[in-house]
């Protein structure tokens, strides 16, 4: 007699068992509102201001570059599947490369520089604004994937 299929895990648990018993949920922690326009501000204050979108903790980012895997306070886990920020890398491109071509155009109508100091400014901002911008690139990637999916992705938690 064949075996009863297996139900196929969700892809949170495909790469993150090792955080078992470190990202516990405690769903009574997090205060965000249930829609409208006060979760959209408080998503894009916490946002801006590098912290869990759900309880508002700050300090998840771990060193320049790494997010913490959960929320230290509420277990929320900040990378529910894997592939998850690529939108935040497309946050960053965007962002930066806006920034950086008002930047530039600022530049070339206000001062009077000679062509090499405009290349060295120019390709200066292309590379260290990408850098300097990406730990806010992923926590307001994690904002607005909260403002337009809203909670859908929270069944995937292990209680």
């Amino acid at each position: 007699m064949p075996e009863p299929a297996q139900p196929n895990p969700r892809p949170s648990q495909l790469h993150d068992s090792h955080l078992i018993g470190v990202c516990d949920p405690k769903p009574e922690l997090r205060d965000l509102p249930p829609a409208g326009s006060a979760r959209r501000n408080k998503l894009l204050k916490r946002g801006m201001l590098l912290q869990c979108p759900y309880c508002g903790q700050g300090h998840i980012i771990k060193y320049p570059f790494w997010i913490k895997d959960c929320c230290p306070r509420c277990g929320y886990r900040f990378e529910p599947e894997p592939g998850y920020f690529v939108g935040g890398y497309a946050i960053n491109l965007v962002g930066v490369e806006i920034v950086a071509v008002a930047l530039i155009v600022i530049i070339l109508l206000r001062l009077d520089l000679s062509l090499l100091e405009q290349e060295v400014i120019g390709i200066g901002a292309a590379i260290i604004l990408p850098i300097l911008f990406f730990p806010w690139s992923r926590t307001l990637w994690m904002a607005l994937d909260l403002t337009i999916q809203g909670d859908a992705h929270l069944d995937q938690e292990r209680p």
